[in-house]
């Protein structure tokens, strides 16, 4: 790979909102965060700050497709402003 095409790489951004039923971060509009960078960084910054004390076992979605938290933006196919949406996995009913 030529130099040229690391070095783009490398400096790429994306812009990410994130919103739980606790409230979105950041409060307005995204945060510039590198695309190389794990999803799950920026999904720890907004468990902290919006006082959200465990988020184990929740889903990052976007347009209704499963996010690879441990996996970066890019590596995720994610580009431009994205709205993740993150909470705890649905129940499956059934009969009680």
């Amino acid at each position: 790979m030529n130099e040229n095409v690391l070095e783009e790489k490398k400096d790429r951004f994306v812009e990410v909102s994130i919103v739980t039923t606790s409230g979105s971060y950041p409060g307005n509009g995204f945060d510039r965060v590198p695309a190389h960078q794990k999803i799950h960084i920026q999904l720890d910054q907004a468990a902290k700050d919006l006082k959200i004390a465990d988020t184990r076992g929740w889903l990052a979605t976007v347009n209704g497709r499963e996010l690879n938290i441990n996996a970066s933006y890019l590596e995720n196919g994610l580009e431009d402003q994205i709205e993740i949406d993150f909470g705890p996995r649905e129940g499956g009913g059934g009969y009680a």
